[in-house]
């Protein structure tokens, strides 16, 4: 990829890329459900299908990481989960020595405490300023999900709501950056997002913070596409990223949200059917993938599928 086309990228904070057919907007109609959306009919990507990346992700965090400082020069936080995704992006930051300040999520008494070691351990080895938020049960279900739902639209991935809860902790002129928008593969579409993933840039649309994602990014975007691999946890072979990112320690692909009890998830579950609007939720792709699915699933063949006809 070249340095041209990577200055044409679209940097801009709450950066949008989707859009519902059916009123022409990133907000989600009243009455989108199945009938209507079928698989992933009803919403597409407003931007043209990425293809582009360099051979090296590194070179291509780095040109984007000075770019984007560039322009903003901002007070920056960067969420970190203790995964490898929100690692690679910190440590970007760091060797650019760009300052920034991260914020971790405990979850549900630490049910996490395996996987947030990992952000506790960078930040300290690298002095790195973070706060550990606690987020409990009681709170999630009762102030966070249904706020969730009700500004940002989510609608199935609740791990996804609970990371809601850190918008609140950041200042107005604060940018925060997440990184979670890295690709979905869905075996009857293709590569694409679920909708609960992007959902959180209505969230942030909603509650007027400045929010920014690297992975959502066309070369960064590509990289993790290439290395698909549905046999692995999270669905890709994270060898693409140890390779050019050798100081970052190897760890189990794991959330947290695996040790959740059956009780736990019922409640959880029903405050989400209670909040959203809508039970479904569809694939966000490009039209030519979304060509290919309708070849072999037809509308009615969807609706026959639905009413149990098949």
């Amino acid at each position: 990829m070249s340095l041209r086309i990577l200055e044409s990228l679209d940097l801009s904070l709450n950066r949008t890329y989707w859009i519902y057919e059916k009123n022409n907007s990133i907000w989600r109609p009243d009455d989108f459900d199945w009938d209507f959306a079928g698989m992933h009919r009803g919403v597409k990507v407003s931007v043209p299908e990425y293809s582009k990346r360099s051979s090296s992700l590194l070179g291509d965090m780095q040109t984007l990481v000075k770019k984007f400082h560039a322009r903003y020069r901002g007070d920056y936080v960067i969420t970190m989960s203790g995964g490898i995704d929100s690692e690679l992006v910190a440590e970007t930051f760091y060797q650019l020595n760009i300052p920034f300040r991260v914020v971790i999520q405990r979850l549900l008494k630490g049910m996490n405490d395996i996987d947030i070691m990992y952000a506790v351990k960078f930040c300290k080895q690298r002095s790195i300023p973070y706060t550990i938020i606690g987020l409990g049960f009681d709170k999630l279900v009762k102030d966070v999900i249904p706020d969730a739902c009700t500004y940002g639209q989510f609608s199935a991935s609740y791990s996804q709501m609970a990371l809601t809860n850190l918008f609140r902790y950041v200042k107005d002129e604060e940018i925060i950056i997440f990184s979670g928008h890295n690709p979905d593969f869905d075996s009857y579409v293709g590569i694409g997002w679920n909708e609960d993933s992007p959902n959180l840039v209505k969230y942030a649309i909603a509650k007027k913070k400045k929010f920014f994602t690297f992975t959502s990014l066309e070369p960064i975007f590509m990289h993790y596409a290439a290395n698909y691999d549905p046999k692995q946890p999270g669905l890709k072979d994270n060898d693409f990223i140890y390779n050019e990112y050798p100081q970052l320690p190897r760890r189990k692909k794991l959330t947290g949200w695996e040790y959740v009890d059956k009780d736990q998830q019922y409640d959880i579950i029903e405050t989400v059917n209670q909040y959203s609007k809508t039970l479904f939720t569809p694939f966000i792709s490009w039209q030519r993938f979304k060509d290919k699915y309708d070849e072999g699933w037809p509308l009615k063949k969807i609706h026959q599928l639905k009413n149990g006809m098949l």
